[in-house]
């Protein structure tokens, strides 16, 4: 296990490992180096230079004039000045601001202004392999030989007009695998999320947990209760109809969680209908050890042209993030400032899936090694 540097912003060095067991990956567990993470919102990124930290990695990175996104280590390869603070020219090339070296999109150095004649052949920069994918754009901090767009999930489904969707974005202080366990362990909707989320006998409901290759999915279902408070105007499903409803919760990879959900109302009370599909994919990448970015798509195949309830998923389910934000934030300051040698975590039951989660990542850290 590397050394751990203080973690930035608490002034303290972090706690010890979370000690819940040998072979079960902690806030101090290497990042996972190959994979896709997510870099930024495809949308969002134009032709000027944005500067994003991913897996330690400082990143520059911005869309060419033809359209395409490259990313380069954020730091000229002369005296470390910062090249998102530098120029980006129509041609595509950015020039240092301290002392005018100009880069390429594949990071080789093409210009030294201070020796003209010199052909610096050896001066480059860290170039990352960039996948734009709307509305994501991916970035690949690992071994760039194993940089296989084949292994970015499939949501290009999202993109078409039987699906409507929110989005959002938060930076949270805390480690991303906090972000994939609070995701897999949804008994907490009824206590941290209330009506918005959760209904009486949510945390009840037996879970099934399915590992299959380094995919862990939990499933539950829970019968005879309302529909969450969130969905009940966009559904037209009230509070007096009981419905069938079911959760899948799928880690699918360290960057990558999938929450497929359907509810079923066998009376078909709306003219018929009897199911319901919403589905988040949630987006986590690790900018630190100890702090990450997380985006989501909160897409629904119910009322999925209505840009209203577009803005009203994006305002409803910030609202509810904000909560679990809250928590994986709080949890992290209380690791980071009380250690507590003989502290080992209690798994219950529903832990299942999470724990079979950060096995598997603490496998892939060791193997990267």
């Amino acid at each position: 296990m590397p050394k751990i540097s203080n973690r930035p912003g608490t002034g303290k060095k972090p706690a010890n490992r979370r000690r819940s067991g040998d072979g079960i990956a902690d806030r101090d567990t290497p990042l996972i180096r190959n994979c896709w993470y997510v870099l930024d919102w495809s949308a969002d990124v134009e032709h000027a230079l944005k500067n994003r930290m991913v897996l330690g990695h400082d990143l520059v990175y911005f869309r060419t004039k033809s359209g395409e996104i490259t990313a380069l280590q954020n730091r000229c390869a002369h005296r470390c000045f910062p090249l998102h603070r530098s120029t980006l020219h129509d041609d595509d090339t950015i020039q240092c601001g301290y002392h005018g070296l100009t880069y390429a999109t594949d990071g080789k150095c093409v210009k030294v202004p201070s020796a003209m004649d010199l052909k610096p052949r050896g001066i480059r920069l860290q170039h990352y392999p960039v996948i734009d994918r709307p509305p994501m754009v991916w970035v690949w901090t690992g071994d760039p030989e194993k940089a296989d767009p084949g292994l970015l999930p499939d949501y290009d489904w999202v993109n078409g007009d039987d699906w409507g969707y929110g989005k959002g974005f938060y930076h949270v202080k805390g480690n991303y695998l906090a972000i994939h366990e609070n995701l897999m362990d949804i008994t907490h909707f009824q206590f941290l999320h209330g009506a918005a989320l959760g209904t009486p006998r949510h945390a009840e409901s037996k879970v099934h947990v399915t590992v299959k290759g380094n995919t862990v999915d939990n499933y539950r279902v829970n019968e005879g209760e309302p529909v969450p408070q969130l969905h009940q105007k966009a559904t037209g499903l009230s509070l007096e109809t009981p419905i069938i409803r079911h959760a899948h919760s799928t880690f699918v990879t360290p960057g990558f969680h999938d929450a497929l959900g359907k509810f079923e109302d066998p009376a078909g009370t709306n003219n018929g209908r009897t199911e319901y599909t919403p589905r988040i994919l949630h987006f986590i990448t690790p900018e630190t050890q100890y702090t990450s970015y997380y985006w989501w798509i909160f897409a629904r195949d119910f009322k999925p042209g209505d840009k209203r309830l577009d803005n009203t998923y994006s305002r409803r389910t910030a609202q509810v993030f904000e909560e679990d934000k809250d928590a994986i934030e709080w949890m992290e300051e209380q690791w980071a400032k009380e250690d507590r040698p003989d502290f080992r975590e209690s798994h219950v039951p529903s832990d299942e899936g999470a724990v079979k989660m950060r096995r598997i990542v603490h496998r892939l850290a060791r193997e990267q090694d």
